[in-house]
This record gives structure tokens, sequence and C-alpha cells, in this order.
């Protein structure tokens, strides 16, 4: 007999001897028909794929495990019996304790985000949660009751209550009992005199303007530390607050027509990530664009060709090679030395990981792994620090790759048809272009040269917006949309110029031996929305807004994959597996370390639970991304990796045209002003779940 579509049996037995069973564990959907076979249905196309995990368990905790995970039960009570077990877990001291624990926890944050779960012969199905069939506000509404969920632990940890309520106790400064309220606007208040200033004069109700919020720096309003009252406010937003590695700068954005200039928006930037192939496509740091484009325009190549041979150059002189020459003793073929520097990286490799798993056991003292050696004179000893052996494998690697590419790089034609032979354009069984070179190791000179203009403009040359929105009262007054078009202003470059700009780089410095400096001049910002499903905020956000210069974009979507579906609580419990199943800390949170620290931590931990680590970190939750060039052909320059040419607007001329364009058509609205009124400090407190606690009694400012 036959099937459509399914495999088809004749008995259950046959079901169960199955190879598709018994060694694929697919999921089918088995379907009884009388005096008939047994047909087993494959999986819908379209629908979000299923992943298999089966639990390495004994087979009390196994199930356990199973029995909670089968359970026919609300999303809400799973997560509360997942969780409730991985705390038992917690206390408990058998082998297999802290497995079961970070399972648990695992898939409680899984079921948090509406994955549902079902087993069968020891093994839990994962199926993703599907947003095809639910409109954008039901789609939202879900993923911010995720959030909130992770959102309330933070609210509810003793630190994070304790720093909150001291914000609101109520201090002396300027001879006036003054708080963090001050700075929450009055909501009745600003409505009413919006509704007064209808047909002109809001710069009387409204004038913003925009403050670095540097933690140490006090606010001239209320003495508070302006990197607390940035925290604070981040505290408001339905996603859990993590803090940001690297590279970061947080803004306010303040009302100085307002007593006490409360807060509108806030705003943060940090470090872009290094691989996000939505924003390298359109930028042309991926081959096949930019192979794409030399067989469009084969004027483009001669100018890729010296800026990948200037950039090399310049890249192999920042990168401290003496030592490593001394121990190749020869001179050599260029693709010999390529050779020799390799095997001197694999030693310091295996040279590392003896230390680390040393450091673990206890054999040696452990370093802080962002202590730098100083000089006599003070200064930071970065030749030191560069013979590390983290340093030493890493300017191994990298003085290889620059060799090799600049040896081929060197055999290619400098004329726009030259380019044309080297390669061909095709289209693989998905869809998507494929690269056939005539010599691989040109296509992977070229791939080096590449990386290394794009490690240029990811260091210092773009950020990530992390955060960009209102506080409570301005949400309705589209205070977000203010805080998108912040960013194009010019205080925020120089802002980020004053606070960089005399800065040494700390994996610069410690590949080359000594400081080194970079370009702090910004080309292009990139941000992703919250949810995948569209977000009105960058939505025709541009400068001016009839002719504009400078617009948010939206230019693709992440592919769903990441941390944001993890509590704190899971991730330091993988980081805990991850560390005992190797024996050392191979993830150090250290500058050096590569892209990714923390991911590259958690797959350790979930392949050692059993898990397909990339399953799980692909969540499904696709955001979209919004670039901004801050000046035209920003792109162009990324890509050739030229000096940029930016000319931003002040601040008050954005604050200008956001009054015009948004502010003054959204407070004709009786309803908007109307949700207004009711928001104030107490509507806050109360949001963050701070009813209930008194303030303690008046303090003086610092």
């Amino acid at each position: 007999m036959s099937a459509i579509g399914a495999i088809t049996f004749h008995t259950q037995r046959d079901v169960l001897r199955a190879p598709a069973v018994r060694f694929c564990a697919i999921p089918l959907r088995t379907h009884y028909m009388t005096r008939s076979p047994v047909s087993i249905a494959p999986e819908r196309a379209g629908t979000p794929k299923v992943r298999a995990f089966k639990p390495r368990l004994p087979f009390e905790a196994l199930h356990r495990l199973l029995q909670i995970c089968g359970a026919k039960r609300p999303s809400a009570e799973l997560c509360a019996a997942l969780r409730d077990r991985a705390a038992k877990a917690a206390t408990e001291d058998w082998p297999w304790s802290l497995d079961e624990r970070v399972i648990c926890l695992v898939l409680a944050d899984l079921a948090t985000l509406g994955w549902r779960f079902s087993v069968a012969r020891e093994v839990i199905y994962l199926m993703p949660r599907s947003l095809a069939d639910t409109t954008i506000s039901e789609a939202k509404a879900q993923l911010r009751e995720s959030l909130l969920d992770g959102r309330a632990k933070q609210l509810a940890d003793p630190s994070v209550r304790g720093f909150l309520l001291r914000l609101h106790e109520p201090r002396l400064h300027g001879g006036a009992l003054v708080s963090i309220e001050n700075l929450v606007d009055d909501g009745a208040q600003l409505a009413a005199g919006l509704r007064g200033q209808r047909f002109g004069g809001l710069c009387n109700i409204v004038k913003p303007y925009v403050q670095l919020a540097q933690s140490g720096k006090r606010c001239s309003q209320t003495g508070l530390d302006l990197g607390e009252i940035w925290r604070y406010f981040r505290h408001t937003w339905s996603l859990e607050f993590r803090s940001t590695p690297g590279r970061t700068l947080n803004f306010l954005i303040r009302n100085m027509a307002r007593p006490h200039h409360p807060v509108i928006a806030i705003v943060g930037l940090a470090n872009t990530v290094f691989q996000l192939r939505s924003r390298d496509s359109w930028i042309g740091w991926t081959v096949p664009c930019l192979v794409k484009r030399f067989i469009e325009e084969p004027s483009l190549w001669p100018k890729f060709r010296s800026a990948a041979v200037a950039c090399l150059k310049d890249s192999g002189e920042a990168i401290r090679s003496d030592d490593l020459l001394r121990e190749i003793r020869s001179k050599c073929e260029p693709l010999v030395t390529v050779g020799k520097l390799r095997q001197i990286a694999q030693e310091q490799a295996n040279l590392r990981k003896v230390n680390l798993r040393a450091e673990h056991e206890g054999l040696t003292e452990r370093v802080s792994t962002r202590a730098i050696a100083k000089l006599a004179s003070g200064a930071r000893d970065w030749k030191t620090q560069s013979e590390q052996p983290l340093f030493k494998r890493k300017r191994a690697d990298a003085l290889a790759d620059i060799i090799f590419a600049e040896f081929h790089l060197s055999g290619t034609g400098r004329k726009p048809a030259d380019f044309a032979p080297m390669v061909r354009l095709e289209t693989d069984r998905d869809g998507q272009p494929k690269v056939v070179w005539a010599n691989d190791d040109i296509g992977k000179a070229i791939g080096i040269a590449l990386r290394e203009i794009k490690k240029n403009g990811v260091a210092t040359r773009m950020l990530d917006v992390n955060v960009c929105g209102a506080t409570p009262v301005y949400r309705e007054l589209l205070g977000g949309k203010l805080a998108a078009m912040s960013l194009f202003a010019r205080e925020i470059g120089e802002a980020y110029a004053h606070q960089y700009g005399g800065q040494a780089s700390e994996i610069a410095s410690s590949m080359a031996g000594r400081p080194i400096f970079k370009d702090t001049d910004l080309c292009v910002l990139t941000t992703t929305s919250l949810y995948g499903v569209g977000s009105s905020q960058y939505n025709r956000v541009r400068f001016p807004y009839d002719a504009p210069k400078l617009r948010w974009q939206e230019i693709g979507a992440t592919e769903g994959f990441g941390t944001i579906h993890m509590t704190k609580q899971t991730v330091l419990a993988l980081r805990e597996k991850a560390i005992g199943r190797t024996g050392l800390r191979n993830v150090n949170n250290q500058f050096g370390e590569g892209t990714s620290p923390l991911l590259r931590q958690l797959r350790e931990g979930l392949s050692a639970l059993g898990f397909e680590a990339n399953e799980i970190l692909q969540h499904g939750q696709n955001r979209i991304i919004y670039a901004a060039e801050l000046y035209p052909e920003a792109r162009e320059d990324l890509l050739l990796n030229k000096a940029s040419r930016s000319e931003r607007p002040p601040m008050a001329d954005i604050a200008a045209e956001w009054t015009r364009r948004w502010l003054a058509m959204r407070i004709q609205s009786d309803e908007v002003l109307a949700r207004i009124s009711v928001v104030n400090a107490a509507s806050v407190r109360s949001e963050l779940r701070l009813e209930g606690a008194q303030p303690q009694k008046a303090i003086s400012s610092r």
C-alpha cells in the first residue's frame, strides 16, 4: 500500500521497529485506520521545526522530568513546576543534581517563551511557538509576557529593590527635599499645559535637551548620580536590565521647560556585534554581496583592492611581531612563514588551556582577567600584556592571515576587467548566491582582507543602539521617536569622541604591544526592534522630515538567535555546568577572547546536557534590524575603509523638528492627554512594585 506524504505500516509493532522512530527520533503523527495499515504523516511544511531532546539523567530524575513535561497544563503552570523542581535540585547533593537543575531552568525559559513540549519514549520534543497565525498585537503581547517574567524576578531581587528604594528616599538639595520622583513628570500637570498650547508655544512646555548619563557625575537639579538616574528609568521597561560589556554611552533626554528637568527618554549606545548577516549584506561585508557588486560595477574592484592592500599593511604594522619572527629564526617564503606562525598559535592555545586548568584546580593563583601590568611610570605595560598566551596566539594567527592575504592579492590585476575571470557567481539549492573561485586561495585572501576592513568598522566606526525609548509619562507623546531622532544629534557624536578618542583600545594595544588609539568618527548606527513584527518607534523617523538627510531604515531581520529568552539564573547555571565539564573556565569575559563569549559559554553548557545548543539558542524570535547612515555614502566609506565625513545637526534643531512633526499633532487628541494624566511618580512606583515601601527619612545630597 502507499500514501502520499506519509509512511505506511501494517501494524503498531512495525511502527515501533521503524528506523525513523528507533534511530532518528523523528516526531511523527500517527493515524489509526480501521482494517488498514498505520499511517504516519510527516509534519506540515511551514510549521516550526521540532527539536528532540533526550535528557542524560538517571531513571528517577528522568521520570520526574518526563512527568512534568508530559502533563497537559498551561505554560505558566509548567514554568512554575519546572522552576520548583530546579529549586529542589539545587538543595540536593546527588551527582546529577546540577544537570537536573540546569535542564529544568532551560526548559522553563523555553516554556515562558511559549514553546510546547510532548514526551515519547524518554524523549522530550520541543516545539517553538509559531507567530504565523497571530496578529501583531498578539505576538507582541506573547513576547512581552515572557520578558516580564524575567523582569519581575529582577525587580524582586533585594539588591535591585534596595537600589530603587534608595533613589526614592528624599534628600536635601539646594535647600529643598528632592528624590527621583522629581524627575518623573506629573502627567496631569503636563497634559494641562499641553492642552493650553495646542496652537503654539509648545517650547514653553516641552524643551528637550540631551545629557550624558555618566556615573559619578551629579544632576544639577537633584544631586542624584546621572548613571543611577539612567539605570532607574531603564528598570521601568518590560525587558530585564543587563549590563553591557565594552564601550558604552548612556544618555538622558530631559525637558528643560519643566521643574527639575524631568526625563523624557533614555538612550544607550554599545559596541555592535561582529556577526550580523543582514547588516553585513547591507554594507557589503559578505563575500557573495561583494562579488555581486564587482560583477555589476567592475570599477569597484580596483578601489576595493587598493583599500584592501592598504588595510592589510596597516593591520600588519599594528601587530607586534618581533618575538614571533625570532621564534621562526630564519627568513622563509611567505607561505612557509604562515605555516610556522600557525604552529606557534597552536602551541599558545594549548599553553593557555593548561594555565586555565591549573587555575581552576587551585594549583596556581587566579589572576584577574582584566588586570594589566603597569610600568614604573604607572602606564600600562602593553608589551607584557601582548606576551600572554591568549594574545600571542591571536597575534600569530592574525599575522599568518595577513601574510597569506598579501601574498595572494599581490598577484591579482588592478584593472576593472581583471576581476571577472577570477570568479563565477552561482545559486545553491536554497536559492542563495554561491561564489565559485577559479583559485580558492584568491577567494580566501579577499575574505581575510574584507574581515580586516570589517574589524576596523565594527571596532569604533559604528555603534549599536541597545536602549532607546521614552519614560512612562512621555510614551504617549511619542518620546520614543524623539529618542530615535536624538541619535542623529551632533552632541552624541561629540560625547563619543570625547569619551573614547583619547583612550587606548585594550585589544588593539594588547596585540600591538604599545598603545593604539582608534578612530572615533561614527558612520552608521544600528539597532534591533524588541519585537519581530514591526516597530512603530523607528518608522518614518527622519530629519528633516520633509527633505530627509538622515533616517532610520529597515534593512533586514535577525535570525532569532541569542540569549534574550534566558534568565540570569539560567545563564549562571549553564556557566557552572560548562566549567564543570571542561575542568577550566574557558570563557573569562576578557577582552580578546573573541566575539560573543557568552554564547560560546552557553553552548558548552547546553552541549554538556545533551541539548543541540544552536537549536535552543535559535529561539525563533526574529527581530527587525534598523540602520541609520549618519551622512550620505557612509556605507561606502565603511566598505572601502575611508575616513568619515559626518556633519550632524544640533539637538535643538532635532527637538524643534520632533515638536513640529510629532508632538504638535499628538496633543490634538483628548484621549492621548487623558492617558497621560494618570501617569505620575506614584504610578511608576506601582509599576516597579514598590507599593507599600516607605521612604527613609531625609538624607543630605553628596
